[in-house]
């Protein structure tokens, strides 16, 4: 799929968020439950009209920042395999913080249409550490391991700090001349979440270029939103009780499609 056709008329991902994995000290040996949620998850988000879904080892903490233990990545290449067996939508993985080889590798072996890389062409700095920007380390792997998978990009992706703190407009563009499919902005220059007014910068920034909005939408802003992004990513927002909720969902992607329609 290209990238042309997944934003053409708004794209709402929802999030396949996993419970503490193998390896994690928040881990409670429960492989079986997590992974009947999380194909429960994936089930709704796709029955309830999302356009794209990525799985993340969300819960894991404290967070790895480079590489997660093998037990865990393990676990989670079994279930992206099964979620893509039945997912006829766009389908993501993302391995935080920053596992980049381990994400592309994934998404290499299960066919994922994109991975979501948080330090892409910037260096950040937060409570796991540091991880620096892998843009061109990631281009000899896409080469040594040539795949159609998309690679949607963080600038200052969220909870960090940049070392040092560049723009995310100029990274923005940095990213495009490092053959990013899309940008994700979660905040602003001043750490807080990105406004729609900080996506309408971006957006006069960067021209028509895909922007994402990967966190702080609601019912309530996610049309100020759209005005200037491409997609927006939905994660605890369609949640209750730590599930993922269908008629969060609904009414969520109705208020969108009233206005945007497929």
């Amino acid at each position: 799929m290209k990238h042309e056709e997944l934003f053409k008329n708004k794209m709402i991902m929802g999030m396949v968020h996993l419970d503490p994995m193998p390896g994690n000290p928040a881990y409670k040996g429960n492989n079986a439950e997590i992974e009947e949620k999380a194909l429960r998850d994936a089930h709704t988000l796709i029955d309830c009209g999302c356009d794209a879904i990525m799985l993340e080892n969300f819960s894991d903490w404290p967070q790895y920042s480079t590489e997660v233990p093998l037990a865990g990545y393990s676990l989670q290449l079994k279930i992206a395999t099964e979620i893509r067996e039945f997912c006829k939508i766009p389908f993501g993985v993302n391995i935080e913080m920053n596992a980049w080889k381990q994400e592309w590798i994934m998404a290499y072996a299960v066919g994922a249409d994109f991975i979501r890389v948080e330090a892409f062409v910037d260096n950040r700095a937060g409570s796991f550490g540091y991880i620096e920007g892998c843009s061109t380390p990631l281009a000899q792997l896409q080469k040594e391991y040539p795949s159609k998978t998309m690679l949607f990009t963080d600038v200052h992706t969220a909870e960090t700090y940049g070392v040092p703190d560049v723009a995310i407009n100029e990274l923005a563009g940095n990213a495009i001349g490092h053959d990013s499919d899309a940008i994700i902005v979660t905040e602003n220059d001043h750490c807080k979440h990105v406004t729609p007014e900080d996506v309408k910068s971006m957006r006069e920034a960067i021209g028509d270029f895909p922007i994402i909005v990967g966190n702080g939408v609601h019912e309530d802003n996610v049309l100020d939103y759209l005005k200037y992004a491409d997609g927006i990513i939905v994660g605890r927002g369609f949640k209750k009780d730590g599930k993922v909720d269908p008629e969060l969902v609904k009414s969520f992607m109705g208020l969108v499609r009233g206005v945007y329609s497929k």
